[in-house]
């Protein structure tokens, strides 16, 4: 008993006392902050296990649930301070309008205004809705009217060559109407704040299944206006996405046909470009022009998430963007909520979950303080990033082969070597003929999501070799004291290799392989 403790108990401890230090760095990393000046992602208090709808008006999120329609009402630290339920049945997939007691929203191909329940028909014939903090739009095949949300009055504002496909609305009370052309594209035309259409369309867009248009925002900043659009594609099956972007001066829209620049985001924390940028939304946070969107992510446990990112906006085609949101699932429907804080919703397979991140000072003192929640997504991250190690285990069991191949040849022409006592030479080939083998693995285990993921005493200049170096010496002190003589010369190498492989996929093994 005491020879198998000496043998196996110190490489055990060992083992444990690394994932002790995985687990550590993962508390860590679940009390960091994604920037220096914005919070950590927190919980708003409002969930939904069905996809909620959203309408902000007046600083309340009116947010659909199950037959309901929540009222949410924050302050600058983002606490809740009240949360009206008003049971109201809103049309999935239609916007709606509301001021918390009258909803307009669109039912099969009626306009109406829903109160306690009641129902009055504005309109019939409606094919689409659009709604804004200050105005309701709805158009009938080609035909665009306007509503008075006072009085429910309409007037019609113009007639288009062909049918209206979607209103995008902006915050002065302009608005791009979609108009379709063709089977694969629409056309985009400019109507100011005086619900005037200004010009000719300015701009095509594609509306076919396998590539189109999903979503649109805009501003006007110094007279140039600034569009982004998302697009949708489907090539064998799998969905992809880019963010364009249009821009103008605003007295030029109109006047000529703008050709759309394809936005690629660099995110400045892992120097790696991001992939499939989509949910485009034009914000100013703290008086600087922004591009907040939802993109894959980059960190530990993002292999299948969606992320919520920030670029300032630039006249440039690439964007540096840093990483706002904490949260680990399904991130979309990313919007501003005050001058210095954002909101989306997170879905995680099952439920729909509203959070937050502020850049307000007391917000972020509060969402860094460890708590349950925090824990257990730490506990989860360092079970994941075990079974991570465990590929690295399959991996490295070419690093065995040579030494086996020498050993079986050896067995094979001179067993009479193997019968000596004690460690021949043919156990000191084998071994160091094995610590070759992990330097072939080197450029593949150092990689990107390594020095992204790894905490800093595995990250600095040449870690990789000053690593391999010291689990070579730590093994072979625990070879040399925990060897038992009886093993002979298999069990010996055997016992190398083991503790050897062991002490790497418990210190790299976590950062190789992303499993999330």
């Amino acid at each position: 008993m005491k020879e198998k403790l000496k043998s196996f108990g110190v490489p055990l401890l060992i083992m444990l006392l690394l994932i002790g230090a995985l687990f550590i760095h993962q508390l860590l990393e679940v009390k960091k902050q994604p920037q220096p000046d914005w919070s950590r992602s927190v919980p708003l208090g409002f969930t939904s296990e069905e996809r909620p709808q959203a309408f902000f008006n007046d600083d309340t999120l009116f947010l659909t649930d199950n037959g309901k329609v929540h009222g949410l009402k924050f302050d600058e630290q983002l606490n809740l301070q009240e949360d009206s339920a008003v049971n109201t049945k809103i049309t999935r997939g239609n916007p709606f309008w509301t001021d918390g007691s009258v909803f307009i929203q669109k039912k099969s191909d009626r306009l109406v205004a829903t109160e306690n329940n009641k129902d009055t028909v504005i309109t019939q014939e409606v094919d689409g809705i659009s709604t804004g903090k200050e105005r309701v739009y709805y158009w009938s095949k080609n035909e665009l009217f306007s509503l008075n949300t006072a009085d429910l009055s309409y007037n019609k504002i113009h007639t288009f060559p062909k049918d209206i496909m979607e209103i995008y609305q902006g915050d002065n009370g302009s608005a791009i109407v979609q108009v379709h052309q063709n089977d694969a594209n629409a056309v985009l035309q400019y109507m100011d704040e005086n619900e005037q259409i200004v010009g000719d369309p300015f701009a095509s867009v594609k509306i076919s299944t396998n590539q189109h248009i999903d979503g649109l925002t805009y501003g006007v900043k110094d007279d140039k206006m600034t569009i982004l659009y998302n697009e949708q594609m489907r090539a064998q099956g799998a969905l992809s996405y880019k963010i364009l972007k249009l821009q103008s001066p605003l007295q030029e829209i109109g006047t000529k046909t703008l050709k759309p620049e394809t936005l690629s985001f660099l995110n400045v924390d892992s120097g790696e470009k991001l992939q499939g940028p989509r949910s485009a939304k034009l914000v100013t946070i703290e008086g600087k022009p922004s591009v907040l969107f939802t993109s894959e992510g980059h960190k530990a446990s993002d292999q299948n998430s969606v992320r919520v990112y920030l670029a300032p906006l630039e006249d440039e085609s690439q964007l540096d963007a840093k990483t706002i949101g904490t949260t680990k699932h399904y991130s979309y429907l990313p919007f501003q909520l005050n001058s210095n804080s954002i909101a989306w919703l997170d879905y995680g397979g099952d439920t729909y979950e509203l959070f937050g991140a502020s850049k307000d000072p007391t917000m972020i003192s509060a969402s860094v303080e460890l708590n349950k929640r925090s824990v257990k997504e730490a506990v989860n991250n360092t079970v994941m990033m075990i079974f991570s190690s465990v590929i690295t285990i399959l991996i490295s069991f070419y690093w065995v082969l040579p030494s086996l191949f020498l050993l079986i040849v050896l067995y094979m022409i001179k067993p009479n070597i193997f019968e000596k006592d004690g460690i021949n030479w043919v156990e000191y080939a084998s071994i160091l003929i094995f610590l070759i083998m992990p330097l072939t693995f080197m450029g593949k285990a150092l990689n990107g999501y390594f020095y992204f993921a790894a905490p800093e005493y595995l990250t600095f200049t040449g870690s990789g070799y000053v690593g391999v170096t010291v689990i070579s010496l730590l093994t072979a002190l625990i070879w040399k004291f925990g060897r038992n003589p009886d093993w002979g010369t298999f069990g010996g190498v055997f016992y190398f290799m083991g503790v050897y492989i062991l002490l790497y996929v418990s210190s790299f093994g976590p950062y190789v392989f992303n499993l999330f």
